[in-house]
Protein backbone atom coordinates (compact mmCIF):
# COMPACT_ATOMS: atom_id res chain seq x y z
CA UNK A 1 0.00 0.00 0.00
CA UNK A 2 0.87 3.31 -0.90
CA UNK A 3 2.03 5.81 2.07
CA UNK A 4 -0.20 8.87 2.63
CA UNK A 5 0.89 12.31 1.33
CA UNK A 6 2.32 14.57 4.40
CA UNK A 7 2.24 18.51 4.25
CA UNK A 8 3.88 20.45 7.35
CA UNK A 9 2.50 23.92 7.44
CA UNK A 10 3.78 26.62 10.23
CA UNK A 11 4.52 30.25 10.91
CA UNK A 12 8.45 31.03 10.01
CA UNK A 13 10.51 28.21 9.15
CA UNK A 14 9.17 25.43 11.93
CA UNK A 15 7.55 22.89 9.69
CA UNK A 16 10.79 22.69 7.64
CA UNK A 17 13.13 21.99 10.38
CA UNK A 18 10.66 19.59 12.48
CA UNK A 19 11.04 17.67 8.85
CA UNK A 20 14.60 18.00 9.09
CA UNK A 21 14.32 16.47 12.40
CA UNK A 22 12.79 13.73 11.72
CA UNK A 23 14.82 12.66 8.65
CA UNK A 24 17.81 13.14 10.58
CA UNK A 25 16.30 10.68 13.41
CA UNK A 26 14.37 8.25 10.24
CA UNK A 27 16.46 8.73 7.41
CA UNK A 28 15.13 10.60 3.71
CA UNK A 29 11.31 10.99 3.43
CA UNK A 30 9.25 11.07 0.61
CA UNK A 31 6.18 12.56 -0.66
CA UNK A 32 6.64 14.67 2.19
CA UNK A 33 6.42 19.27 2.00
CA UNK A 34 6.32 21.97 3.63
CA UNK A 35 4.98 25.38 4.26
CA UNK A 36 6.11 28.78 5.75
CA UNK A 37 4.07 31.08 6.69
CA UNK A 38 6.02 34.14 6.68
CA UNK A 39 5.28 38.02 6.74
CA UNK A 40 6.33 38.92 3.39
CA UNK A 41 3.25 36.21 2.17
CA UNK A 42 -0.35 37.27 2.28
CA UNK A 43 -3.19 34.96 2.71
CA UNK A 44 -3.40 34.83 -0.81
CA UNK A 45 0.20 33.70 -1.64
CA UNK A 46 -0.45 31.03 1.49
CA UNK A 47 -3.41 29.77 -0.10
CA UNK A 48 -1.89 29.36 -3.83
CA UNK A 49 1.67 28.03 -2.05
CA UNK A 50 -0.71 25.30 -0.51
CA UNK A 51 -2.61 24.70 -3.54
CA UNK A 52 0.52 24.25 -6.20
CA UNK A 53 2.90 21.86 -3.10
CA UNK A 54 -0.79 19.95 -3.05
CA UNK A 55 -0.48 19.32 -7.44
CA UNK A 56 2.97 17.95 -6.49
CA UNK A 57 2.25 15.10 -3.69
CA UNK A 58 1.19 11.39 -4.55
CA UNK A 59 -2.34 11.75 -2.78
CA UNK A 60 -3.67 8.44 -4.03
CA UNK A 61 -3.40 7.38 -0.22
CA UNK A 62 -5.07 10.30 1.15
CA UNK A 63 -3.09 13.80 2.17
CA UNK A 64 -2.14 14.70 5.82
CA UNK A 65 -2.15 18.39 6.95
CA UNK A 66 -0.60 19.43 9.58
CA UNK A 67 -0.23 22.94 10.87
CA UNK A 68 1.28 24.17 13.86
CA UNK A 69 -1.37 26.36 15.98
CA UNK A 70 -5.28 26.01 15.55
CA UNK A 71 -6.55 29.12 14.81
CA UNK A 72 -3.56 30.64 13.04
CA UNK A 73 -3.18 30.91 9.19
CA UNK A 74 -1.62 27.75 8.57
CA UNK A 75 -4.66 25.73 10.18
CA UNK A 76 -7.17 28.21 8.51
CA UNK A 77 -5.26 27.44 5.30
CA UNK A 78 -5.36 23.69 5.57
CA UNK A 79 -9.22 23.97 7.16
CA UNK A 80 -9.84 25.88 3.67
CA UNK A 81 -8.63 22.63 2.05
CA UNK A 82 -10.18 20.18 4.54
CA UNK A 83 -13.48 21.54 3.67
CA UNK A 84 -13.36 20.99 -0.11
CA UNK A 85 -11.46 18.13 -1.01
CA UNK A 86 -11.78 14.45 -0.12
CA UNK A 87 -9.24 11.86 1.68
CA UNK A 88 -7.40 14.89 3.56
CA UNK A 89 -7.26 14.97 7.06
CA UNK A 90 -5.80 18.06 8.80
CA UNK A 91 -4.21 17.95 12.43
CA UNK A 92 -2.87 21.05 14.35
CA UNK A 93 -0.23 21.44 17.10
CA UNK A 94 2.02 18.87 15.82
CA UNK A 95 5.26 17.84 17.17
CA UNK A 96 8.38 15.59 16.61
CA UNK A 97 7.10 13.02 18.64
CA UNK A 98 4.21 13.35 16.73
CA UNK A 99 6.09 13.34 13.41
CA UNK A 100 8.04 10.11 14.53
CA UNK A 101 5.04 8.13 14.89
CA UNK A 102 3.51 9.25 11.89
CA UNK A 103 6.32 8.89 8.98
CA UNK A 104 6.87 4.95 10.47
CA UNK A 105 2.89 4.60 10.07
CA UNK A 106 2.48 6.37 6.76
CA UNK A 107 1.36 2.98 5.02
CA UNK A 108 -2.08 2.84 7.07
CA UNK A 109 -5.36 4.66 6.51
CA UNK A 110 -6.39 8.44 7.15
CA UNK A 111 -8.64 6.82 9.99
CA UNK A 112 -6.11 4.67 11.54
CA UNK A 113 -3.26 7.07 11.07
CA UNK A 114 -5.74 9.97 13.04
CA UNK A 115 -6.11 7.68 16.09
CA UNK A 116 -1.69 7.14 16.04
CA UNK A 117 -1.76 10.70 16.34
CA UNK A 118 -4.13 11.30 19.31
CA UNK A 119 -2.25 8.78 21.13
CA UNK A 120 1.26 9.89 20.29
CA UNK A 121 0.07 13.62 21.17
CA UNK A 122 -0.84 12.49 24.40
CA UNK A 123 1.90 10.54 24.84
CA UNK A 124 4.75 12.98 24.21
CA UNK A 125 2.99 15.29 26.94
CA UNK A 126 5.62 14.80 29.92
CA UNK A 127 6.25 16.91 32.94
CA UNK A 128 9.59 16.09 33.42
CA UNK A 129 9.83 17.41 37.03
CA UNK A 130 6.88 14.66 37.93
CA UNK A 131 9.38 11.76 35.69
CA UNK A 132 12.23 13.06 37.51
CA UNK A 133 10.70 13.21 41.03
CA UNK A 134 9.54 9.58 40.66
CA UNK A 135 12.90 8.34 39.73
CA UNK A 136 14.07 10.02 42.74
CA UNK A 137 11.35 8.47 44.91
CA UNK A 138 11.93 4.76 42.83
CA UNK A 139 15.82 5.47 43.71
CA UNK A 140 15.14 6.13 47.52
CA UNK A 141 13.45 2.80 48.42
CA UNK A 142 16.39 0.79 47.18
CA UNK A 143 19.23 2.73 49.19
CA UNK A 144 20.24 0.75 52.14
CA UNK A 145 21.05 2.91 55.26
Amino acid sequence: MKEVAVVLMSHGYYAQEALKSAEMIIGELDNVATVAVTPEKDLDAVVSELQEVLETVDDSNGVLLLSDILGGTPSNVAGTIVMTKENVLGITGFNLPMLLELFVNRQKTLEEIKEILCQSHQNSFNILNDILSRKEDEEDEYTIS
